[in-house]
């Protein structure tokens, strides 16, 4: 159970950002922003996440906290499958064959698809946010 202030921070990060997000994949881009306030250090601090978003979506390296172990992508997948699966269609995903991607199982589908879908729906959130600043 979250203590008062954890609950605090993340309702001061969610409501700075949801006004400026576009309604598309709106329960997408809620599951992200719960994952930046658990891994950007001082999540409060919007240039704190304007700056790991950055980093995230240019550095294959970047990790978000609790979207590292496939059971955990795969969870994430599960919980907001209607839009993931919607922006994946809407960009084409499925046009392409699982081995353009090195994949070779149905598993490993399901999570290279979330883990793309999360940084396509990051770049978007990141132009919704930043860039008409």
């Amino acid at each position: 159970m979250k203590n008062f202030a954890e609950y605090f921070v993340n309702e001061n990060l969610e409501s700075d950002l949801d006004n400026k997000l576009s309604n598309d994949y709106l329960s997408l881009k809620k599951g992200i922003i719960e994952l930046l306030d658990k891994t950007v250090e001082d999540s409060d601090k919007l240039l704190n996440v304007q700056n790991y978003m950055d980093n995230y979506i240019n550095n294959e390296d970047e990790v978000l906290e609790g979207f590292i172990e496939n059971s955990d992508i795969y969870d994430f997948y599960l919980k907001y499958q209607n839009d993931i699966d919607e922006l994946l269609t809407d960009e084409e995903f499925f046009d392409e064959y699982p081995s353009e991607y090195n994949v070779y199982s149905l598993y490993d589908y399901v999570i290279e698809g979330a883990k793309k879908s999360v940084k396509i729906c990051m770049e978007k959130m990141y132009d919704e946010l930043f860039e008409n600043e």
